[in-house]
């Protein structure tokens, strides 16, 4: 299943925007303040009741603008984008998804958009303006590709918004287009040198926490959040296979301007519904992660963890599931001891690398698509179906070739590095691209 949005109170709202709260009976409640009563100075309030909460804050955005255009005839030509973006962000898209969301919706909006465009009336913003502002976002802030998408994608549905409230006549930002993402130097590369896999799997060896975890990482592909969910009933011994069906993620709480006031991890579901996945895990995964349970076993209270339920990386301080921040903080000393910082080892990479030795290795990108778990996979696969099976088979064969030829120093891999970052563009842009704007907790 996709991962569910984020919490109730996930933002304060800021004066005059309105109220969402709960009753007893379940109902949802909307509230907004529309003005005061001229003798006695008492709000007036307009309420409205939901099924859900998500209903109750679009009665409040649609009543807000309504409102306010009663009382202002002239809104349209004096709003400024930066008070309705901030509007439409806090009373209106905090409910559609989920905080790690919202955190770079406001990190756009404070860092991008308001410098730029915020002191525009929004009747008055034109698609020659945000194409210029959509260039400079890469050009002279050289921000990734992906970040400028982003910023563009909030645009759309805001002036969609926009334009369903008759706040503008048509949707200025559909008429851009990205600008076309220049080389990228090979400096920025992603995926981990093969001299480089090697120093760190060597390193690794010396180091009981670290060495399953990161030979998981490099030899499944798991997102870093899926492996901190991981539990022992998902790991299948006898027919060699890891079932990821959830992932740790973080909640975050925001205050009235967008800005992060706590955070916290939780357990939940996968990223989205193809993340979902089965998948056949090479002979030295299993080496490792055997290993680990009898180096778990042997700590106090290690055999009371050691149940199905039980997380697989454990924290072996607490004897419970690992935070982002525990973890981040592991590997960093991890790279510190070993000479390894300053080289961009970030957790990332080694989905990246994953994929591209997949690709080395000869591995149909249609398969690689699956074992990564992104979308659109049902399509791409339809007529693999009845081959799946055997073909999955010759994955967990082909890696468990590339991982004894990289801790024995003689891996080669069987296609070029430019076929490989060519069909790693077609299997997943995002595996192309600088991944920095959503790596702060990895």
């Amino acid at each position: 299943m996709p991962r569910k949005p984020s919490k109730p109170k996930t933002t304060r709202r800021g004066k005059n925007e309105g109220s969402v709260y709960r009753r007893k009976d379940g109902k949802w409640v909307g509230q907004v303040t529309v003005g005061y009563h001229p003798d006695t100075g008492k709000p007036i309030r307009k309420y409205t009741y939901a099924n859900t909460r998500e209903e109750a804050a679009h009665w409040i955005a649609l009543t807000l603008v309504s409102e306010t255009s009663k009382a202002a005839p002239s809104l349209a030509s004096e709003l400024l984008l930066k008070d309705f973006l901030h509007r439409w962000l806090t009373t209106f898209k905090t409910y559609e998804v989920c905080s790690r969301t919202m955190e770079l919706y406001y990190s756009c909006e404070r860092l991008h958009i308001v410098p730029a465009l915020g002191d525009i009336p929004v009747a008055e913003l034109t698609a020659s303006r945000i194409q210029t502002f959509l260039y400079y976002l890469q050009a002279e802030k050289q921000l990734s590709r992906r970040t400028t998408s982003l910023v563009r994608s909030i645009l759309i549905q805001l002036y969609d918004y926009a334009v369903e409230m008759s706040l503008a006549p048509i949707n200025p930002v559909r008429s851009t287009k990205l600008p076309r993402q220049p080389q990228r130097p090979e400096a920025e590369e992603k995926v981990i040198p093969i001299a480089q896999r090697e120093a760190v799997l060597a390193a690794a060896q010396k180091d009981p926490i670290m060495r399953p975890i990161i030979t998981t990482l490099l030899f499944t592909g798991m997102r870093i959040g899926e492996l901190l969910a991981l539990q022992w009933k998902h790991i299948d011994f006898a027919v060699h296979t890891i079932t990821i069906a959830q992932s740790v993620t973080r909640e975050l709480t925001f205050d009235e301007n967008g800005k992060t006031i706590d955070m916290t991890d939780v357990l939940g579901s996968t990223k989205t519904r193809t993340s979902h996945r089965v998948i056949q895990a090479p002979e030295l995964v299993l080496t490792r992660l055997r290993e680990w349970m009898r180096y778990v076993a042997a700590l106090p209270k290690g055999i009371e963890v050691l149940t199905p339920e039980g997380f697989v990386f454990i924290s072996t301080r607490t004897m419970s599931m690992r935070t982002y921040s525990g973890f981040r903080a592991s590997y960093r000393h991890f790279l510190d001891r070993n000479g390894f910082s300053g080289e961009g080892l970030n957790l990332h990479r080694y989905r990246h690398t994953y994929a591209s030795m997949l690709l080395e290795q000869e591995i149909n990108p249609k398969i690689v698509q699956k074992l990564l778990g992104h979308r659109d996979v049902s399509t791409t696969l339809g007529i693999y179906t009845h081959v799946v099976p055997e073909v999955f088979a010759g994955v967990a064969a082909a890696v468990d070739t590339a991982s004894q030829q990289l801790m024995n120093g003689t891996y080669t891999p069987k296609r070029s590095a430019e076929a490989v970052r060519a069909q790693l563009q077609q299997i997943d842009p995002m595996l192309s691209e600088d991944m920095t704007v959503n790596l702060k907790y990895l």
